[in-house]
């Protein structure tokens, strides 16, 4: 039992740790899947009420991962993982059966399982979770109560600092598929390929004077003579699904493929949400617009709001080019409403938020190969979420030996420390 208390105790830890980490990183990410969920049960919460609660319980399953691995606070940590857990496994179970999305969010963009999958791995969870809840009594506190807490209220300070700091610029690494590196052009392609139009077999019929098409599946009856069949197309212009990559102009003609073909650098201004914007934030976009323009650089704006909040925000500037595309799409381009994609051959370099795109010095970055960019932003991702965790992993580990040796419980006298 202790091995299995044990086994559970670090499964459990590193899950949450890595569920909490992949979402907290994303805070915007995390609470588009929450409005997913309340469209669901037929609720359409604000934006901001989606991140926070995405932030909340991504900060609380980075917490009981942490706990759990440290070992504090152990009595309160398996009731609230036990319940956690539970909630979690009814959750994907519904999803499982009635399949309303595709994927719960359980690890954010960094893993995709499917419903199923998930439901299979929270049944696991779930096991583990009633071990380590039944065996609560049997772990030995690591350090006193109030130094518990305080160590609890420290990790919640820096979870939230790691949030906040996402939030406000991008995430720590990019797990969506337009990351750093990314030839839109390719995709493109192929999923122009996937859209081809689509034909159908017609045949001919004749009565009398009157020649009609059936369908094979809705053919005449005798009285009607064949005269010939020939294939005809279903969808001249199938419109793109909604979260893939496609630019229409103000007439609804697609221009993705002549944006995406343009050789050079361009740079794209992304706002999925126009009205969100304050003016100071308008004004900013608009000097973007114009410095890019001075120095001979081809900028666009794409925006997934409507044609009237451009014409009342942007109505009366001149030469501003604005495109328009799928508001999903533009939220996975870049996750900053206002944010910088820099593409060069259609290939994503590199990309920032609004808050760093006005800090950048453009000159600086056209002079450098576009590749060398995206490379550098790979390999300071990767290195820096490395490190993070790194980090993070070793704190608990020195932390726990080190108060486990310098810490002598005293049981009798202090029945309801936790225990680790």
């Amino acid at each position: 039992m202790r091995f299995l208390r044990g086994f559970s105790r670090i499964l459990l830890g590193l899950t949450f740790i890595f569920s909490g980490f992949t979402k907290i990183i994303d805070p915007v990410g995390v609470g588009l899947i929450f409005a997913e969920y309340f469209k669901i049960i037929g609720l359409a919460a604000a934006p901001v009420i989606c991140q926070v609660m995405g932030i909340v319980l991504s900060s609380v399953e980075l917490l009981l991962g942490i706990s759990l691995l440290l070992g504090i606070r152990m009595k309160v940590i398996t009731s609230v993982t036990l319940i956690l857990v539970s909630f979690f496994t009814i959750i994907t179970f519904f999803l499982a059966i009635f399949n309303p999305i595709h994927d719960c969010g359980c690890f954010g963009e960094a893993v995709k399982l499917t419903n199923w999958q998930s439901f299979y791995k929270n049944i696991i969870l779930f096991i583990c979770a009633l071990i380590i809840y039944r065996q609560r009594d049997t772990f030995v506190p690591i350090a006193p109560n109030h130094w518990e807490w305080i160590l609890v209220s420290l990790y919640a300070l820096a979870v939230v600092t790691v949030s906040v700091r996402c939030y406000r610029h991008l995430p720590l690494i990019d797990f969506t598929d337009y990351k750093a590196g990314k030839d839109l052009r390719e995709n493109f392609i192929l999923q122009k390929n996937e859209n081809q139009p689509v034909f159908e077999t017609v045949l001919i019929y004749k009565k009398g004077n009157t020649i009609k098409e059936f369908s094979i599946e809705n053919l005449p009856d005798s009285t009607w003579t064949f005269v010939d069949s020939r294939s005809k197309k279903v969808n001249n212009t199938a419109e793109p699904k909604s979260g893939t990559f496609a630019i229409s102009d103000r007439n609804g003609e697609y221009i993705t493929d002549s944006i995406l073909s343009y050789k050079g650098a361009l740079f794209i201004t992304s706002i999925p949400y126009l009205e969100r914007l304050d003016q100071k934030t308008i004004k900013k976009i608009v000097e973007r617009d114009t410095h890019f323009k001075s120095m001979g650089i081809k900028h666009i704006i794409l925006t997934g709001s409507s044609f009237e909040s451009v014409d009342e925000i942007f109505g009366n500037i001149d030469n501003l080019v604005v495109y328009y595309s799928d508001y999903k799409t533009l939220i996975t381009l870049n996750r900053s409403n206002g944010g910088l994609v820099y593409l060069y051959d259609g290939q994503i370099s590199a990309k920032w938020s609004m808050i760093d795109a006005d800090r950048l010095n453009i000159e600086s970055i056209i002079k450098e190969d576009p590749e060398i960019i995206s490379a550098k932003k790979i390999i300071k991702e990767r290195v820096t979420v490395e490190v993070f965790i790194a980090l993070l992993l070793l704190v608990i580990f020195l932390m726990r030996f080190i108060l486990r040796i310098t810490y002598k419980p005293n049981l009798k006298k202090d029945e309801d420390c936790s225990r680790v």
